[in-house]
């Protein structure tokens, strides 16, 4: 399947020099590193987009891309780990965390690296603050707006679910008192939402709620508990330690929770109980499982998925190549560091998710497929442009 990938590139390449899209003068023929900066190297999401880079995207277009190996949680680890590709000869690097924007670009600065934040956002007081850089080429990923709804979308879906109304709530918010905007955008949206479906009274504003750092059960004056559970919690433990010490209905996370997924099935089996599951993650390998899977009650495992699907790191990839292929200028917005975004996909259901699940690996039915992706690399078509790049962004 690769080869034929490989070809049909290829034939795409040879039929845009016969139309006079390109000339082979005009083809940028160098090959390209990329660094690629995730939180967790072993992180599903992380994991669904590095297939894509490496299988998809990587041998049609001569590109080689490096992670790091260990977690990176704060401005230090990714500044330590832009100076090793560095060494390694990187041209620029797609990061997947949004936190440490501001105090990682002068050192991109200093080695000529373009940075890009390839699926997530910032706040709006960061981006006043960075869009003028000329080595941050921008962010592409869900917007606010989106980011909110996701979170309000599983509150009031697994809502629903509470006929009694009576639910307790595990809330995990992810990095959002550390200072990850797109994590306390949705803890905010299940807090607002939840507020709203059972007409709440919380002790604090969600605002603030939304910023707790630590294991906090909120007042909310109703036969519904709500507690927030801090921290990347990525390997499920501390979730599943959580559950198996609470009487919770519910959880309700900003992030995916791993194989807390598998330990609260078995919770249920060891002790009876029915705990539902709504997360924001990715159409991965992982969570297919999850919904073609049935727990000791008989439901799906995972119950609700807001989810990315691998190629939508496709548009982060083409940014990074038009720059370091010397169109940087030309793919600014107004001059400025673009904010482009994209949609989230909402599952809730077997059916829901397979239907999703099938779109997101198919070849022939890829979001962005290599057809697409040739028509918006400016070293292949010279039309290319920032509005053909965003229309191709947010499709």
């Amino acid at each position: 399947m690769m080869k034929l990938f490989k070809s049909i590139v290829c034939i795409s390449i040879l039929m845009m020099l016969f139309s006079g899209c390109a000339s082979a003068d005009e083809l940028w023929n160098g090959g390209i590193t990329i660094g690629v900066a995730v939180y967790d190297a072993e992180d599903e999401e992380a994991l669904e987009f590095r297939q894509y880079l490496e299988s998809y995207i990587g041998g049609s277009f001569e590109a080689e891309f490096l992670y790091n190996v260990e977690a990176i949680d704060s401005a230090e680890d990714e500044i330590a780990f832009i100076e090793q590709l560095h060494e390694q000869g990187a041209q620029g690097v797609i990061s997947l965390l949004t936190t440490y924007v501001e105090e990682v670009l002068p050192v991109c600065e200093e080695y000529g690296m373009y940075y890009i934040c390839g699926s997530g956002t910032i706040s709006d007081e960061v981006y006043e603050r960075v869009k003028d850089h000329p080595y941050f080429l921008g962010t592409i990923g869900a917007s606010n707006e989106e980011e909110q709804q996701a979170g309000e979308w599983l509150a009031e879906s697994m809502a629903a679910l509470d006929t009694e109304k009576n639910f307790h709530y595990l809330v995990v918010t992810g990095g959002s008192a550390a200072g990850n905007e797109m994590h306390r955008l949705r803890t905010e949206g299940i807090l607002s939402k939840l507020q709203e479906v059972y007409g709440l009274s919380y002790d604090m504003s969600i605002e603030e709620l939304a910023q707790c750092g630590e294991l906090t059960e909120i007042e909310t004056g109703s036969d519904v508990r709500i507690t927030l559970l801090p921290g990347y919690l990525s390997e499920g433990t501390e979730v599943s330690e959580a559950v198996s010490a609470g009487d919770y209905d519910a959880v309700l996370s900003s992030l995916t929770i791993g194989d807390a997924v598998n330990q609260i099935s078995e919770i249920e089996r060891e002790e009876g109980r029915n705990i539902r599951i709504g997360m924001v993650d990715c159409f991965t390998d992982e969570n297919s499982a999850y919904f073609n899977e049935t727990d000791a009650n008989g439901d799906t495992k995972l119950n609700l998925l807001v989810g990315k699907y691998g190629a939508v790191i496709a548009p982060a990839f083409a940014a990074i190549y038009n720059a370091c292929s010397g169109y940087a200028e030309e793919f600014r917005d107004d001059g400025s560091a673009f904010r482009l975004y994209q949609s989230y996909w909402y599952a809730q259901s077997t059916e829901e998710f397979d239907e999703l699940y099938a779109l997101s690996i198919g070849m022939y039915e890829n979001v962005y497929s290599a057809a697409d992706m040739l028509q918006v690399l400016k070293a292949y078509n010279p039309e290319a442009d920032f509005q053909v790049f965003a229309a191709f962004t947010q499709k």
